[in-house]
Formats: structure tokens, sequence, C-alpha cells
């Protein structure tokens, strides 16, 4: 008990929360890549429930005195090694309550671990970005029991597939999954639709999301109904069968700097079936490191000059270190008293050697005609 309270009491100071079930991708659903960036979150998430989504349509209270709280505290890891593909890592705590008006169960431990991959596969008019995830529990439900569930406790497998598009100011995003889950689990089948507005430091966003069950679950027996109805408090946030749910949530980040951001979140549980009913607040504070700063070299702006010769030329006259660039400046002194007319180049009249050529063959060519004359004589 006291776990729990000192625990919701850092959640209160630390004012950050997520719905951060990797089986729901409530958080960051919006991806961006950027080479060589790990960011590292410490998150929170809160959940209060008072009520079930029995059916859809249907919302039923719990009996007088009895509630189902939960506050999960995670770590999580993206690490982006290319411009198109990131890995991704987690671990998370849970802590329940449940008040059955006689009894507070309390449970606090390690409830889950898991890693995953996402990727660009196609780029154009829209980003579509698979992306696979394991889920290793790390306690798992005991129906026999008297402790409270702080999560599923199967393992599971989850894929989807993300399209999203930057319109510039605004973006947007769905996404279609598949969940597999062990030990007669039913099947999942997650989606969601969202919209984030950017400006120069804040994000804000608000998605709809939630899960169908895709296939029955196998384990049907009345232990687990005894434990949901006593344990559990009669709320079916973990362990029921078949559930569905349809979710809403409404979240902005701040960018503090490059390296700091945060972001908070809230929203209603809208609709289901077999699943608690209540509301959900949290966030996470993140640090970012941008592994490129090692190895990139600030980039100087060149410094251009007026270049004196024709373009694709010799340079010379623009190299700041050559001293051809003063050459260009000089200008001889012609007021020193001297007659520059004495300096001025005289141009020769040269007598074209073509007609001077012509004319010595007319003449020989006439004194032969003559000759040949005075002997026909």
């Amino acid at each position: 008990m006291k776990i729990a309270t000192s625990l919701t009491r850092l959640f209160s100071l630390f004012c950050v929360l997520t719905l951060v079930s990797p089986q729901l991708f409530a958080v960051d659903n919006y991806k961006e890549f950027r080479r060589d960036q790990w960011d590292i979150d410490l998150g929170t998430s809160y959940f209060l429930s008072n009520a079930n989504h029995t059916k859809f349509g249907n919302r039923d209270s719990l009996a007088s005195g009895r509630q189902f709280q939960l506050l999960d505290v995670y770590m999580s890891t993206r690490y982006m090694p290319r411009k198109n593909r990131a890995y991704y890592a987690w671990g998370n705590i849970g802590n329940s309550e449940s008040k059955d008006g006689n009894f507070v169960r309390t449970n606090s431990t390690f409830t889950e671990a898991g890693a995953g991959l996402d990727f660009i596969m196609f780029s154009g008019v829209f980003d579509l970005i698979p992306s696979v995830a394991f889920v290793a529990p790390l306690q798992k439900i005991d129906p026999t029991g008297d402790i409270a569930a702080s999560g599923e406790g199967v393992m599971e497998v989850h894929s989807r597939l993300l399209f999203q598009k930057d319109f510039g100011t605004w973006m947007g995003y769905s996404w279609l999954g598949f969940n597999f889950r062990s030990e007669g689990r039913s099947f999942l089948m997650p989606w969601g639709v969202g919209a984030q507005l950017q400006g120069s430091a804040m994000k804000w966003g608000a998605e709809i999301f939630g899960f169908n069950s895709v296939s029955d679950d196998t384990n049907n027996n009345a232990t687990r109904d005894n434990y949901i109805n006593t344990v559990q408090a009669g709320s079916m946030k973990f362990y029921s069968r078949n559930p569905a749910l349809i979710d809403s949530q409404a979240y902005g980040l701040w960018k503090i700097n490059s390296k700091w951001s945060i972001q908070a979140n809230g929203g209603l549980t809208l609709a289901g079936s077999n699943t608690a009913a209540g509301f959900h607040v949290g966030g996470f504070l993140r640090y970012t490191f941008d592994l490129t700063d090692g190895y990139r070299q600030p980039v100087e702006a060149p410094v251009y000059y007026e270049s004196p010769v024709p373009a694709k030329k010799s340079q010379m006259y623009t190299d700041p270190m050559s001293s051809e660039r003063e050459v260009r400046k000089f200008k001889e002194n012609t007021k020193d008293g001297v007659d520059q007319n004495l300096f001025r180049v005289r141009n020769k009249r040269v007598q074209p050697k073509g007609p001077s050529l012509q004319k010595q063959l007319d003449k020989t060519e006439f004194q032969i005609e003559l000759r040949r004359k005075k002997k026909g004589e």
C-alpha cells in the first residue's frame, strides 16, 4: 500500500503521463526518423475505473465502493541508425490497486519488457511504416491467487502498418495491426487514427484508437470469473474474454531545447465490450542524443568575391591570398612631365603583296609577247 501511495505522489509530481501499453500503441504514433538519433523516455500513466463496458452501448458501474486503478512507470528507448529505420525497447513497472468495499489489494511489480523495430517501407504520397514487437511477461496472472493483476501476463507479438502524411503545419496518421496472444487468449486487431498540429516548439494532437478481438478466447471457466469479481473488484481491465475497446486521447508535446522534450496527455474510454471504462492521464520526459555531434563538422558560409574574369576561367583574381588581386588596381602615372607621344607605337604601312606580284607577272608576260612579235617580223 505504501509503495502504491508513494508512486501516486510521484505521478502527481511528475505530471507526465501516457497510455503506454504497447498493446494499444497509444503514444508517439506519428513516427519521425533522424539518422543517428537516440531517444530515452521516462514516463508514467494512470488509469482509474469504477465501471465496465460490458458490451457496445452499455456502461455498467461497479458495485458501490468498488474501484480499480493502475499506475504504470516505464522506461523506453528508440535508436535510429538510419534515416528510415529504428529499433526500440521498453520495460514497465505496474502498480495496481483494487477495492471491493471490504478489502484493498495492491500489487507492484515488473510487468513486462519488450523490443521491436519499425522502418519506412514506402515514402511518396504518404509514408508506409511497418512495425513488429515482441512482449515478454514478467509476471503471470494466477486465477487461484489473491494478487491484483498489473498486466495481461502472457507473451504477445504485436505488428501493425502505420500510414502517415506530412501536410506542412499539420500531420495525419492512422494504423491497423494484429496482436498475437498466447495461452488461449483472443487475438487482437489494434487500430487508430490521429492528427497532429506542429508549431515551432509545441505539438498538439488528438487520437481515436482501440482494438477488437478477432478470435475467441478459449480459457472460459468459473475460476476466471471468480478472480475478476473478487480479486479485481469486478473490473475487466485485465484477463477478460474477447475484449474490445474504443478510446480517445489528446496530447501536447513541448520541445524545451534540442535535447529535452516533455509530453502530457489524457483521455476517456468511449465504448467497448468486456473491458474497463474510465479515464487515463500521463506523459513522458525525453532526452535525445544526437550521435552525429561527434563527427559532424560545422559548415562555414563561403566567402564570395567579385570575379574580374569570365565564368569557368581561372579564378586567380578571386583568391584572397593572391597578389594578382592588387595587380588589377595598378595604374601608371602619366603626368610626370614626359612627352607621352614618344612612347606611342607607330603603325607601319604594309604594302599588300598580292597586287605587287600580279603587276610583275603582267609585265613579264607583256615582254615575252613583244619578243615573239619581233621574231615573227
